[in-house]
């Protein structure tokens, strides 16, 4: 780059060789505009296509202390589908609650992805005699 620079203004301080002037601007043009631009213009396209096939994403909704059936709600309406993971006994939820879930919260996940929850059960069972 500096070599045609240096050569290109050598040869309009001189004011000879204008078809050389012309040739070596020209040249400049098409290597350090043309051709960077039409490299960017297909990466542009490369990445616009790319953006578009990838599936539809969601952020995933706090469902933890909801019932099952206002988190299926809730995540149907994120678009998200829901699984029942695990029941357990936890003291600091109500019975039939929900103490957990699988993505957290706010996560970004494919559309129709199905969200884990533990849901508290209704009575404790310790452990026999």
């Amino acid at each position: 780059m500096r070599f045609l620079l240096g050569v290109l203004v050598g040869y309009i301080l001189r004011g000879k060789q204008k078809l050389l002037i012309r040739f070596l601007v020209t040249l400049a043009l098409v290597v350090y505009v043309v051709i960077p631009a039409i490299a960017l213009l297909g990466l542009s396209i490369d990445v616009q296509r790319e953006r578009r096939s990838r599936p539809a994403q969601t952020k995933v909704p706090v469902v933890k202390g909801l019932t099952y059936e206002d988190a299926e709600k809730k995540l149907h309406a994120a678009k998200l589908n829901i699984r029942l993971l695990a029941t357990r006994y936890d003291s600091t939820f109500h019975p039939g609650l929900i103490i957990d879930q699988t993505p957290a919260p706010g996560e970004e996940v494919v559309c129709g992805y199905p969200v884990g929850v533990t849901l508290n059960k209704k009575d404790y069972v310790g452990p026999g005699p």
